[in-house]
């Protein structure tokens, strides 16, 4: 099954190879803005944006210590039983269509796009000054809908320890980092075609983990056995 180990690096895969795609579209007339504000302030631009990234990265850490913990509500540890199986065969699911999406398989998920509440948080930081106004605008950023990031949420939920959902999405955080610190050097220059394949592999990874935590929920119901590669649990 997945293990402590595994789901760090999954998370830093996926932050990775879907910012290179699907941040540089989604987030990067965002990125664009924020960095145009930053440079306004007194503060050297290095140590800005080192607290801009560091603060959108907190809010992930935040979020996964709250979805790991409910991961533990909800019986998803080591040994899944009852709720746990059915909770992690419809995280698997849902993992499932995130990466057909990505694949372009399956209709884009209506579910990203800043909603009210978000932008009237955005024009707020846009406002404030100094290093204080540099941090909200990360933490805002962190807070953005996007369905990169839920995915990772929902495979953060996925080993039921807050510390695991908080160390995961600490890893996908860092992942997503070299794009968008990229975009103030010509990374959304990247040709189309590029930005694509990037989609593409995560969501291919979406698939390989969605499946895991499928067929882990299902062996724990009993639907079908639990598989082993030497002393290795797959699910």
């Amino acid at each position: 099954m997945l293990n402590l180990t595994a789901t760090p690096i999954a998370l830093l895969l996926s932050g990775l190879l879907g910012s290179f795609g699907h941040c540089l579209g989604m987030c990067g007339p965002l990125n664009l803005i924020v960095t145009a504000r930053i440079r306004e302030n007194d503060l050297p631009l290095g140590l800005s944006m080192v607290i801009y990234h560091a603060a959108r990265i907190v809010v992930y850490i935040l979020l996964g210590t709250l979805v790991g913990a409910l991961g533990s509500l909800l019986g998803l540890s080591t040994h899944l039983t009852g709720i746990g199986g059915v909770t992690s065969l419809a995280l698997g699911l849902t993992i499932l269509l995130l990466g057909l999406g990505y694949l372009g398989w399956l209709p884009s998920l209506a579910w990203e796009g800043a909603g009210g509440w978000w932008n009237k948080a955005l024009s707020s930081a846009l406002q404030r000054r100094g290093g204080y106004g540099v941090a909200l605008l990360g933490a805002v950023n962190g807070l953005l809908p996007c369905g990169l990031v839920y995915s990772a949420l929902l495979l953060a939920a996925s080993d039921g320890h807050a510390w695991s959902g908080a160390l995961g999405m600490a890893a996908f955080g860092l992942g997503t980092f070299p794009a968008l610190l990229g975009l103030d050097l010509g990374a959304g220059a990247l040709e189309i075609r590029f930005r694509q394949s990037m989609v593409r592999l995560a969501g291919a990874l979406m698939l390989l983990v969605g499946s895991q935590l499928l067929l882990r929920g299902g062996a724990a119901l009993g639907i079908w056995n639990h598989f082993h590669w030497g002393s290795i649990a797959l699910w």
